[in-house]
């Protein structure tokens, strides 16, 4: 009699006796075995392509053409492999076409060449690295003539620098780091990146002096960008190899104007890794100052005049008077952070409103550090409003409200510092244009090192 449909709700569900389960596995392992040799189950040949249990029809129809093609390719790639100098590694085209477009290559030609190169070693079941090499040299220049400069290095070649802490690969992210420090732009720095590099793989020896390749960076950029670009690379890089002070970079700035995402930038052409907001001290030291002790510093610097304790004298702004007075209560950790930094030997950037000029004189730290301070600014009032409305179209918007809402306040706290600014010689960034700050804080950075170290060597003369 037929098993019923719904065999558990009628209490007819009975165990698998071990014999059976023995005859079930073994008809699966025959059936997969057929499948794997090209059989189907009862004997006869399937067809190429069978469905296993594990791929959907619609699957199978979609990828069909490319899996067979994979198939085919990977059966005569398995049968070629590269002899680097007793190493014995597949030859794979993938990994070629990625190795030729990394060297500048586009990719239609490296796939040109890759297929050519294939088709030449294919058959064959073993060739040498160097055979490959002037392989993809000779098609490269057939398919791209001039479009690539090393083909070497598809197949793992490398320059070596030699300095005083040993050998280490050739780094173009680190080298193009070094250019946007002199105060090019990324496009520049990166185009400079280029053409070192080709000369330097130009001249046949795989092992280059850290000497050499500053003296050739400092040449091409003289001849490209001109004496103060080179002069700003050479003071860096005598910066990075021989003065053992961290460097420390004070960027103050009011509410919302964008001092952040300058110092993020900055931090990076600079290859600074600690980069610290004065909110940040601010909210540690909230908890270690109660409201009742120290109110203003538990309120935006905008809002800190709403919580003096005392009148302001008469011909005073209460809103400047409160802003100073938990800027001068937030220095107490900013002076903690710095000292820390020296100790350390950290390169810092500290960014904040509560950085006021006036408070801060960094000729006292000038024996054990570098430290410099500059204000980021908006002078333009419209510009200023705009940016603060348009920070609400993301993260932060209750933020934002607050910041728009106190529009007048923040303004006239970036006049005060602007002021002060002027007083005490502290200069001064637009931050209308990021790219162009950050241009210009590197600058003034990199050529107050360079004067600093020429008059310390003219003072050890």
């Amino acid at each position: 009699m037929a098993r019923p449909r719904d065999a558990t709700s009628q209490g007819l569900v009975r165990s698998t006796t071990v014999s059976e389960r023995a005859e079930n596995d073994r008809v699966e392992k025959q059936r997969v075995e057929a499948l794997e040799e090209g059989d189907s189950p009862n004997g006869m040949a399937s067809p190429r392509g069978s469905m296993s249990r594990f791929v959907t029809r619609g699957e199978l129809e979609s990828d069909l053409d490319e899996d067979e093609e994979a198939e085919e390719q990977a059966a005569s790639l398995s049968r070629v492999r590269v002899d680097d100098h007793g190493e014995h590694r597949p030859f794979m085209r993938g990994i070629l076409v990625h190795s030729l477009t990394e060297q500048g290559i586009s990719f239609e030609n490296a796939y040109e060449v890759a297929q050519a190169v294939w088709k030449r070693v294919n058959g064959r079941q073993l060739v040498t690295k160097d055979e490959l090499r002037e392989l993809v040299r000779e098609l490269t220049v057939e398919a791209a003539p001039g479009e690539i400069s090393r083909p070497d290095a598809a197949f793992g070649d490398q320059l070596d620098v030699l300095g005083k802490d040993g050998r280490w690969p050739f780094n173009s992210g680190r080298l193009q780091l070094s250019l946007l420090a002199a105060g090019l732009k990324p496009i520049q720095a990166f185009e400079a990146v280029v053409e070192i590099e080709r000369e330097l793989w130009s001249r046949g020896d795989r092992r280059v002096t850290r000497d050499s390749i500053r003296d050739l960076s400092a040449g091409i950029l003289r001849r490209r960008f001109g004496e103060n670009s080179a002069n700003r690379y050479l003071d860096w890089r005598s910066f990075q190899n021989e003065d053992e002070r961290p460097l420390i970079l004070l960027l103050g700035g009011t509410s919302g104007v964008g001092k952040s995402s300058l110092a993020l930038e900055v931090a990076r052409r600079l290859s600074i890794g600690r980069v610290i907001s004065t909110d940040s001290i601010r909210d540690v030291m909230r908890v270690m100052l109660s409201d009742d002790l120290v109110p203003t510093l538990h309120v935006s610097s905008f809002e800190a005049h709403t919580r003096l304790l005392t009148d302001v004298r008469e011909g005073l702004d209460p809103v400047i008077e409160g802003f100073l007075e938990q800027s001068r209560t937030v220095s107490v950790g900013v002076r903690a952070v710095i000292e820390r930094a020296i100790i350390e030997g950290t390169s810092t950037v500290l960014d904040g409103v509560s950085l006021v000029p006036g408070l801060f004189d960094p000729s006292e730290w000038q024996e054990r550090a570098h430290v410099f301070f500059l204000l980021a600014a908006d002078e333009d009032r419209e510009s200023l409003h705009g940016h603060l409305v348009a920070r609400g179209h993301g993260r932060g918007v209750r933020a934002s409200e607050r910041y728009v809402n106190n529009f007048q306040e923040i303004f006239t706290i970036q006049e005060d510092l602007l002021e002060r600014a002027e007083i005490f010689s502290v200069p001064v960034v637009d931050v209308q244009d990021l790219e162009g700050a950050a241009r210009k804080v590197v600058k003034y950075v990199v050529g107050q090192l360079g004067e600093r170290r020429a008059a310390e060597t003219s003072g050890l003369d």
